[in-house]
């Protein structure tokens, strides 16, 4: 396997001829083409990279994206069957490909940045296809192997992939395309190719016996993908509605996709295509569906040739509506059924909830779609805008992954993303892969969260053995930053907390930074310490947790000591600001640094605080857990509820002023209706359920475990009292604890009244 395999790129003299350096590559496309004659019973397995991003097409029919992301030491490929899109006679491959140089633009916001701005091999490669044709008997009869098989490229020098204000946080994509130019339909098996030049070979895909033997690492490390293929699945879109001059597809929810439009028209007329989350800004009150707001967002345009024009963007889009308009002021003249190819990560879905009350089912289908929309080759922020893989957005992730399925792949891969990108003085870059570093010197923290609550879910010790160097040297460097007081001081750079209202101007950053230590970092370091001790001690290092146990107890008793008000009952935002927060005191009672009754004080007092956003309520609501504090439960979820009357698909990024209107850090529910509601959380070989049901009269479903399915049913009585029915997985043991407190071990079956 790839042993005589070749890159290929454009040569050299077509480029000279269309009067392009090898500089100006980067964000434009390279459409490789190959056809073949084949039987009836021809057989395919392809394995297929580029350098940076492609998109196969077999026949006409759309394959699949790639390469999966990855970083300089890590270029994946992928394997893929192509035989159920064979067949007998001449067949069409088509790959195109994205140069990608991030090294020639000015920043992550420049458009020959292109997508992500991965970096890659640069210019030096393009393709790189390894797969044999065979026959029923498995003989060969052909190949589509580069290098080998007669692959034919033009270079479209006609577009670049663009950026616009709803892309400058690089990640989503525009495009201009002038069908006069460019040929949009050479992926059809009728087009001729034959004037097109044939690729050359830039060199072989694995370096020669010499060169691995004496250690020498090749540009380009090919590694297979670690993670399974994304879906695509055709879909209908739910709605045509024709306007006054333009054209609105609804595709019911909120979704990525690859849509597929045909534009009839005169030549030089302009087609725009806009994709929306929502009509208007998502400031104005309306719901999300009211389509008598603006028309702002991505937008594609394609100059049509007075032919009839199939056009599909390159790389996915995300959408609720599409709005097509035209620049002669006609309605849209498009003669076939638009439909979308809906894609994203194969997540298994293994968890269900059901109840009586309607905003259950409700929210957990919004929910559920939001943390979908946001898994494809890495966990993202959001799919409309940036597109990219933040640590803090990442955590919450993954554990409103665990909570629905037990696909921990993807959860697996961010961690190794994060892991490789350590820098040199202790802190991980904030969002990776990406060409363009940025830190948020607190997002770090949330690493250490994750890394251990992945070896706790998923009982990998090898793993954390593997990156607990990783915590040593993030906790190090918060060490090193404590001064004379004793609490940590100022970290750089940018130390995110929280968009909470009073703390925009600041960027997220509480006033207590600015005016000396900052009671949240200091307790968000506190907690990182206790994840780190308990990651240690699991794997075999007890000196090392025990030193990170004895700095915990410094910092609590000094922040205890220097920023607790007796007066309010609750800690200041630092020991020289005199401003309280949820943050700091959800951050408190997650670290025990108050006695049971002092929890409840505290968080009591902090509900006159402005509240925690989306972003950060995942602490606020185990705080009040830990506190027995339900009927304020129940309450925080209401602004998660009220997006169902709103007409929400999807989570906002933020309750109050989304940008964002699909963000899965605010999926909160989902743990909520598994882990909290339904009570449900595995610990080790043991499960431990505690229903919460609030208001309910009911609640039924399953959640998912590392040991299999927990099955349960709550059913409120007549007179009052509870009936509670559970199922565990064989050779499980459960614990049940009542709301009284009683604790009932049982294995099998649990069937009682209380």
């Amino acid at each position: 396997m790839w042993d005589e395999v070749q890159w290929i790129k454009i040569p050299d003299m077509e480029l000279r001829n269309k009067q392009i350096l090898h500089g100006d590559l980067g964000g434009r496309f390279a459409y490789f083409r190959l056809e073949q004659e084949l039987p009836t019973d021809a057989r395919l397995t392809a394995r297929i990279t580029a350098v940076s991003r492609y998109r196969l097409w077999v026949n006409d029919q759309a394959v699949l994206s790639g390469s999966c992301k990855g970083d300089l030491n890590r270029q994946y490929y992928e394997t893929v069957s192509l035989t159920p899109y064979l067949h007998a006679g001449k067949n069409v491959f088509a790959v195109q490909v994205l140069y990608n140089d991030p090294d020639i633009a000015r920043d992550q916001t420049d458009e020959r940045a292109a997508i992500y701005g991965v970096v890659g091999a640069g210019n030096c490669h393009a393709l790189a296809i390894d797969g044999d044709i065979t026959d029923a008997f498995g003989r060969v009869i052909g190949t589509i192997s580069t290098g080998k098989a007669l692959w034919r490229v033009w270079l479209d020098h006609t577009f670049y992939l663009k950026s616009s204000e709803y892309t400058v946080y690089l990640g989503a994509t525009e495009e201009s395309v002038d069908a006069r130019r460019s040929p949009l339909e050479w992926k059809r098996l009728d087009f001729d190719a034959s004037s097109w030049s044939l690729a050359c070979a830039s060199g072989p895909v694995m370096p020669s016996a010499l060169f691995q033997s004496v250690g020498l690492i090749p540009r380009v490390h090919l590694m297979p993908r670690e993670i399974p293929l994304m879906e695509e699945t055709e879909c209908a879109f739910a709605r045509v509605i024709r306007r006054k001059n333009d054209l609105v597809l609804d595709a019911g929810v909120e979704v990525n996709g690859y849509p597929r439009f045909s534009f009839n028209g005169n030549a030089g007329t302009e087609t725009t295509v806009t994709y929306l989350e929502r009509f208007g800004n998502g400031a104005d009150g309306a719901r999300i569906d009211d389509m008598g707001g603006t028309v702002e967002g991505r937008a594609d345009h394609i100059i049509l040739n007075g032919h009839l024009v199939n056009y599909e963007p390159f790389w996915v889009r995300t959408f609720r509506f599409i709005v097509v308009k035209s620049s002669d002021g006609k309605l849209p003249e498009m003669p076939a059924a638009q439909v979308y190819r809906k894609t994203g990560y194969p997540l298994s879905v293994e968890s269900t909830v059901d109840s009586s009350t309607p905003w259950v089912g409700q929210l957990w289908g919004i929910c559920l779609r939001t943390l979908q929309n946001c898994m494809l080759e890495t966990y993202m922020d959001c799919p409309y805008y940036e597109q990219l893989q933040f640590i803090m957005d990442t955590r919450l992730q993954m554990l409103f992954t665990y909570a629905v399925s037990r696909d921990t792949r993807l959860a697996k891969k961010a961690l190794l993303d994060f892991h490789c990108g350590m820098r040199p003085e202790g802190l991980l870059p904030g969002k990776t892969p990406t060409a363009y570093c940025q830190v948020i010197s607190t997002f770090s923290l949330h690493y250490v969260y994750a890394l251990w609550e992945y070896v706790e879910h998923t009982g990998d010790l090898a793993l954390g053995r593997c990156y607990r160097t990783d915590i040593d040297r993030i906790l190090d460097y918060y060490e090193s930053k404590r001064d004379e007081t004793g609490l940590v001081g100022k970290i750089t750079p940018w130390a995110f907390m929280d968009w909470q209202d009073d703390w925009k101007d600041l960027s997220g950053v509480s006033p207590a930074y600015f005016e000396g230590s900052s009671t949240i970092i200091n307790l968000m370091y506190a907690w990182a310490l206790a994840c780190g001790a308990k990651l240690y001690e699991a794997t075999g290092r007890p000196g090392t947790a025990m030193e990170y146990r004895k700095r915990r107890a410094e910092i609590l008793e000094k922040v205890r000591a220097l920023c607790f008000s007796e007066e309010a009952g609750m800690l200041r935002e630092g020991p020289n600001c005199r401003q309280f927060t949820r943050h700091a005191q959800a951050w408190a009672v997650i670290n025990g640094l108050f006695d049971p009754a002092q929890s409840r004080t505290a968080l009591k007092n902090a509900l006159a605080c402005p509240p925690c956003s989306f972003a950060a309520s995942y602490e606020w609501f185990r705080a009040l857990e830990q506190a027995g504090m339900e009927d304020e439960m129940r309450q925080s979820l209401d602004a998660w509820i009220g997006l169902i009357d709103r007409g929400n698909t999807t989570c906002p990024e933020e309750p109050r002023h989304p940008r964002s209107e699909c963000h899965a850090w605010s999926a909160l529910p989902l743990y909520e209706l598994t882990r909290t509601m339904a009570g449900v959380r595995p610990e080790g070989h043991r499960v431990v359920i505690m229903p919460h049901l609030y208001d309910l009269d009911d609640l039924s479903g399953t959640t998912i475990t590392p040991s299999g399915p927990v099955h349960y049913c709550y059913q409120k009585c007549a007179d009052g009292q509870w009936s509670y029915e559970v199922q565990l997985p064989e050779n499980t043991e459960g614990l049940f604890i009542t709301p009284s407190g009683r604790r009932i071990p049982f294995t099998g079956q649990l069937l009682i009244t209380v």
